[in-house]
């Protein structure tokens, strides 16, 4: 299970007593097109009706994508944004919030797979700078406006989410799943790591424990996808 924490205040900062919101993302289904199961929960507003994210790639694209669209599911019940328009003077705003991506582990402590950083940038409401780091796909930053009359601090990280991964205020396409041209050799069906993209070449080689050199069984990238 993934959990995403948003806080107020720089991510060195994060404590329950600063915690907005809580982003939880378990499997409904765990195959190669999975099926996630939703639920956000935010201050003062309690839980929301749980969600899904259906037939979404496995490591297919960035973790904060995925991320995207579970808090879209979750606030709007779609992966279609309503559009807000330019901030006025107005506005609620938050001078710096952060959120973390966390993977459960067996012994209760989370494992950190990402973080974002959103702070104002300007005198005036709504502008603000994010930047996502992310334990496989590195850094993105961008900076965008955003300003409506009650801060929803779930929606400003979608939002900034969108224009770090996608340069405006909507989600990026869709992924497609990542399947490698597989060549037979001996009756068995192998491929090049090399020819994986992304995520899932990193996924891969770190779930065979650093393996590069050898083609390894089509089959065996199947599993990886299915379970890895």
């Amino acid at each position: 299970m993934l959990r995403v924490t948003i806080h107020a205040g720089a991510p060195a900062e994060r404590t329950a007593a600063n915690q907005l919101a809580v982003l939880d993302i378990a499997y409904a289904k765990r195959e190669a097109l999975a099926d996630y199961l939703v639920a956000l929960s935010l201050r003062g507003a309690g839980e929301l009706e749980p969600a899904t994210v259906s037939a979404y790639p496995r490591w297919s694209a960035s973790l904060w994508d995925l991320v995207a669209r579970a808090t879209a599911q979750a606030l709007y019940r779609t992966e279609d944004l309503p559009a807000f328009g330019r901030p006025d003077r107005r506005c609620a705003y938050a001078r710096r919030l952060c959120a973390a991506i966390e993977r459960a582990t067996l012994d209760g402590h989370g494992l950190e797979l990402g973080l974002a950083d959103i702070e104002q940038r300007e005198a005036r409401r709504g502008r603000y700078r994010v930047r996502l780091t992310e334990d496989i796909a590195g850094e993105r930053e961008a900076e965008f406006d955003y300003g409506v009359r009650v801060l929803n601090p779930a929606d400003l990280l979608l939002r900034a989410v969108c224009w770090a991964l996608a340069g405006r205020e909507a989600l990026p396409p869709r992924p497609a799943l990542i399947v490698p041209p597989a060549l037979v050799i001996d009756g068995v069906e192998r491929f090049h790591i090399a020819a994986l993209a992304g995520p899932a070449r990193t996924g891969f080689i770190r779930h065979r424990g650093g393996a590069t050199g050898v083609m390894p069984r089509a089959e065996d990238y199947v599993a990886f996808l299915m379970r890895g």
